[in-house]
C-alpha cells in the first residue's frame, strides 16, 4: 500500500488580514502581497506532480489555488467543508471591536471553550469535526495519490490538532503563515507531519520588494 501525500497551503494575505479583521466565511480580497505569495508558492510547487487539487469555495482560497494551479492545470475541486470557521456576528470586526461591542462573545472566543457557539456561527468542536471528516474523506477518495489542498488558517489548525491529538482548548503554539506549505503523509489512516509552515519560497523576496 502506497502512502497518500497531502500538501496543504493557506491562502495568501488578504486586506482583512492586514486590518486584523475577523474573516470567517466572508470574503476579503487578496492584497498585492497576497497575490505575490501565491505566485511564489506556485513557483515552489511547479515541478511537483500533483494528482488532484481541492480548495475551499471562499474567494481568497479559490483565487490562491487558481494561481498555484497554473503550471499544473489540474481539475479544481471545490469543497465547502474546507471553509474557514463561521465566526457569525464577529465577522468583519477587529477583535478590539468585538471586545468593546460584545464582551461576552469575546470572552467565550478567547477561552477556547470547544462548546461555545458564536452567535450565528460555529463552535470549535463543530469546526473540528467538519475538518476532520473532510480531510479523511479526501484522503480515502484519493488513496496513494499526491493531493494539493488550498484552505484557511483555522482548517490547518484543526488538521494539526487532529494529527497530534492536541486539545481544541490548548493555546496555539505553532505558526499559521499565509501561503505556507505544510506537508503530511497518510498510511492506513495514520497521518504523519512531514513539513510545517514553510515560507522560505516567498518570505525573502516579498520583504525585499516591500523594503
Amino acid at each position: 500500500m502506497e502512502k497518500t501525500r497531502v500538501t496543504v497551503v493557506r491562502h495568501g494575505e488578504t486586506e482583512w488580514n492586514l486590518s486584523r479583521r475577523v474573516q470567517g466565511q466572508k470574503n476579503s480580497n487578496l492584497t498585492n502581497t497576497g497575490i505575490r505569495q501565491a505566485e511564489y508558492t506556485s513557483q515552489a510547487l511547479k515541478d511537483e506532480k500533483f494528482d488532484v487539487l481541492y480548495s475551499s469555495d471562499l474567494q481568497r482560497a479559490r483565487e490562491t489555488a487558481e494561481i498555484i494551479n497554473k503550471p499544473h492545470n489540474l481539475e479544481h475541486r471545490i469543497d465547502i467543508d474546507l471553509r474557514e470557521r463561521n465566526f457569525g456576528i464577529m465577522e468583519g470586526l477587529t477583535l478590539d471591536e468585538v471586545q468593546e461591542k460584545m464582551p461576552e462573545v469575546y470572552a467565550g472566543y478567547r477561552q477556547r471553550d470547544e462548546n461555545f457557539t458564536i452567535p450565528d456561527g460555529e463552535n470549535l468542536l463543530q469546526l473540528y469535526k467538519r475538518v476532520k471528516n473532510c480531510a479523511n474523506r479526501i484522503v480515502k477518495e484519493n488513496e496513494g495519490k499526491n493531493i494539493l489542498i488550498v484552505t484557511h488558517g483555522g482548517v490547518l489548525d484543526c488538521i494539526l490538532r487532529m494529527v497530534f491529538d492536541y486539545p481544541l482548548s490548548g493555546i496555539r503554539k505553532f505558526s499559521l503563515y499565509n501561503a505556507s506549505i505544510n506537508r503530511f503523509s497518510v498510511l492506513k489512516e495514520v497521518w504523519l507531519l512531514e513539513e510545517w509552515g514553510n515560507i522560505n519560497h516567498h518570505q525573502t523576496r516579498i520583504l525585499s520588494l516591500d523594503a
